[in-house]
């Protein structure tokens, strides 16, 4: 089988075991990354839906500061 590497083509069963498994262990850490990104992505989603959920409570409730 061929994997690319820094844009060259090689035949990675001439890979030792140790060399595989660091690739391996790689492309776990990418794939790893994106599912973050992702739910980070998700949270922040949420995040913006309560912060306007509030907001809007607080309107219709008439919610007043607090005079200092």
């Amino acid at each position: 089988m061929a994997i690319t590497i820094d844009g060259k083509v090689y035949d990675e069963t001439k890979f030792s075991v140790k060399l595989r498994n660091t690739i391996v262990a790689r492309q776990e850490i990418e794939q790893s990354k994106v599912r973050h990104e992702i739910e980070l992505e998700k949270i922040k989603v949420l995040t913006d839906y309560y912060n306007n959920s509030i907001s809007e409570m607080m309107k219709k409730e008439n919610v007043q500061p607090e005079k200092e």
